[in-house]
């Protein structure tokens, strides 16, 4: 057996199926890295384009549903009769245009519900409900809880999961800035399976691609998981970006994130999840791979067949042949099979070897052109999207109008400096700034003014602050001023100072303003950085109601 395997026909055979094989595997193997590489970023970029169409759907959904509830809301001649009967019609009417809002109410300023649609909780105490306590102030989006006062006035639903709702309220503001109630209804979440079913094509449940909506505490409310059995990685990636993520269940899938921009009354954190198995997402690249390899077997069995049979006639033009297969095997690719052979199959052979090297060669170059191009085409794109994803975080935290910061940027330095004074103890302050009788002024002078007079507050309030702090805007008249490692003296003594400027500043022509602020600083039992947010802005309301133009501090 040994000394068949060293006949110049074993040998010939040996070393062209190893030529053979060799060459194979390495055009196989570069054509699968192209190739997994390309299908790798076109699925991720699928799955980033799901999340961003349903993040797109859902932030629209919610927009028109507040939008609804805040018309409902200016319309004040509903609520000026005693009786309520045009309101309840109206909320019958609203309800019914829209199948998934599960209730509609109005509540008095002291939180008792005066009308609702089909009378349910009629009378009811929500006084409690955040709902009614947000909604007292401003528009209100509510995340997503279950029933409590509803559950047992509705029906169950059909795979018997626990009813959830969505709140959506505003307040009620007479012709004199007086509070005349609350207006708020509950959306039932079955909704988002409806957005989510007009996202989700045949295509895409066929390719095993999930999706989940969570929350900021990274909740999982989509799909329902009363029970508890879905868990999300504590690790996503980036808003419209994908990686390559373990879940906890051990598999490894394409995940991409999008983040849900709710309307700026809440912001309410959510992001959708999109993912896919990587088997699943690179099945057909596996599959190119397994058939691309099985063929170079293939091709090189039946050579290895071919040179054995022929291998019998060759003496010295095999040898030749055998050198010259040596030498491309060991990287020269400048070298030629001889055709001056006087066998004919020998001559045959040198031809087919020839010209099988240079097709193999041709698509070897293809492949090495190809993939520079690719790398030259990511690497522009990358840098594309580097450049836009810089753009548009410096205009997402920017407020269009004043210019300085807005309430996500706000959000984001808040709980930087909140988890800084958890772990150091250094205080911070908040300083809610609010313009004083700033409606008069839309009034009177139009709100052309009274987009100056913002602007020049803002920029009243950023030259006195300076590199001290962070201006942002809170949301319409209120500005807030965030003051790191400051004391309750320096605090008061910035927000005085503040006070003055702004009542001396000319706003407009002609036009002077004041404007009242409320300031309260960072506790060590606070549980979140919204709590002085909550006490700097109950101090800013103690000073309006106090007179206005003046400097409250929080206890």
């Amino acid at each position: 057996m040994l000394q068949g395997i060293h006949t110049f026909r074993s040998r010939i055979t040996l070393l062209t199926g190893g030529l053979l094989l060799s060459l194979s595997l390495v055009l196989v193997t570069s054509s699968y890295y192209v190739a997994s590489t390309r299908l790798s970023n076109a699925s991720g970029e699928y799955l980033v384009g799901i999340s961003q169409s349903i993040s797109n759907m859902l932030t629209a959904n919610l927009i028109e549903r507040e939008r609804e509830i805040i018309l409902l809301s200016k319309r004040l001649s509903l609520y000026q009769n005693q009786n309520l009967a045009e309101l309840e019609q109206t909320i019958d009417q609203v309800k019914n245009s829209y199948k998934h809002y599960a209730w509609i109410g109005f509540a008095s300023p002291e939180g008792v519900v005066l009308a609702s649609g089909d009378g349910l909780l009629k009378g009811a105490d929500v006084s409690q409900r955040p709902w009614f306590i947000n909604g007292r102030s401003g528009p209100f989006i509510g995340d997503l809880h279950k029933a409590l006062l509803l559950e047992s006035l509705l029906p169950k639903q059909e795979d018997g999961a626990p009813i959830r709702f969505v709140d959506f309220s505003a307040p009620v503001i007479n012709e004199q800035g007086k509070l005349e109630g609350v207006v708020a209804t509950h959306a039932n979440w079955l909704w988002a399976k409806e957005v989510l079913s007009s996202s989700f094509t045949a295509a895409s449940k066929t390719k095993e691609i999930d999706m989940f909506i969570i929350n900021n505490d990274g909740d999982v409310l989509y799909p329902d998981n009363h029970l508890g059995d879905i868990y999300v990685p504590t690790t996503l990636p980036k808003d419209g970006q994908f990686e390559s993520l373990i879940w906890p269940d051990g598999k490894d899938y394409l995940t991409s994130t999008a983040f849900v921009d709710s309307p700026e009354s809440t912001n309410l954190g959510w992001h959708i999840v999109v993912r896919q198995p990587v088997a699943i997402a690179m099945s057909t690249v596996n599959e190119l791979y397994k058939l691309l390899l099985t063929l170079g077997i293939i091709s090189t069995l039946f050579c290895m067949i071919l040179a054995y049979r022929l291998a019998g006639a060759l003496s010295f033009p095999l040898e030749r042949l055998a050198g010259t297969a040596k030498r491309i095997q060991q990287g020269d690719r400048n070298v030629t099979f001889q055709e001056d052979s006087q066998s004919h199959e020998v001559t045959s052979l040198s031809r087919s070897l020839q010209d099988m090297m240079s097709s193999l060669l041709d698509r070897e170059q293809t492949l090495l052109q190809l993939n520079s191009t690719l790398e030259a085409k990511v690497q522009s794109r990358t840098a594309q999207l580097e450049a836009t994803n810089q753009s548009l975080k410096a205009i997402v935290r920017q407020d269009r109008l004043t210019q300085v910061y807005n309430r996500l940027a706000l959000d984001e330095e808040l709980i930087k400096h909140y988890g800084l004074a958890r772990e150091s103890g250094n205080q911070f302050a908040i300083i809610m700034v609010d313009a004083d009788h700033f409606k008069k002024i839309n009034d009177q002078y139009g709100h052309t003014v009274g987009d100056k007079v913002l602007k020049r507050m803002a920029a009243v309030l950023e030259s006195i602050v300076g590199s001290k702090g962070m201006v942002a805007r809170f949301g319409g008249e209120e500005f807030t001023v965030l003051l790191p490692t400051t004391d309750v003296e320096n605090a008061q003594k910035m927000s005085e100072r503040l006070r003055e400027h702004m009542e001396k500043t000319e706003m407009a022509e002609g036009l002077y303003i004041t404007a009242s602020f409320g300031v309260a600083l960072y506790k060590a039992d606070d549980d979140h950085y919204e709590q002085v947010l909550n006490r700097a802005d109950a101090a800013l309301y103690k000073a309006k109601e106090t007179g206005r133009n003046k400097v409250v501090v929080s206890d």
